[in-house]
């Protein structure tokens, strides 16, 4: 038997447990927290990705601001709505508002949201953030 015959099945072994290790970490990452221990959970419509979360306290409210991008990354307007949600440890929500997302120019690759919501979370609060074609 010639040696590349003995070396490609050790070769295949290797590169699918190098994919199963990468596939089990991707899949067990915590989610995003705040400094304030706010999650923060998204979802994003097809061939779109939210990034760039920022959730501030403000006296009375909270502000949620990000980004939403084409995935491949294209200079394309970006349809639909975003709504950020605001649900207490119980799972009742809280607080909830709609907003077009912007692109700062039409050379962008991406567009901004910005909501503040007039509501202070207690604690083990999230906000759910998503995006939506319809």
């Amino acid at each position: 038997m010639s040696n590349r015959h003995k070396v490609a099945p050790v070769f295949a072994a290797m590169l699918a447990c190098v994919l199963v290790l990468f596939a089990t970490a991707c899949a067990t990452q915590p989610a995003a927290r705040t400094d304030d221990g706010i999650a923060i959970e998204t979802a994003a419509a097809s061939r779109y990705e939210i990034h760039r979360v920022q959730v501030r306290r403000d006296p009375g409210a909270l502000s949620v601001s990000g980004d939403i991008a084409h995935v491949p990354s294209m200079r394309i307007l970006v349809p639909g709505k975003v709504e950020v949600s605001v649900v207490g440890p119980d799972g009742s929500v809280l607080s909830t508002e709609t907003t077009t997302p912007m692109r700062a120019n039409p050379q962008a690759r991406d567009a901004h949201f910005y909501v503040r919501l007039p509501v202070e979370p207690p604690a083990g609060s999230a906000v759910r953030i998503e995006h939506r074609l319809d």
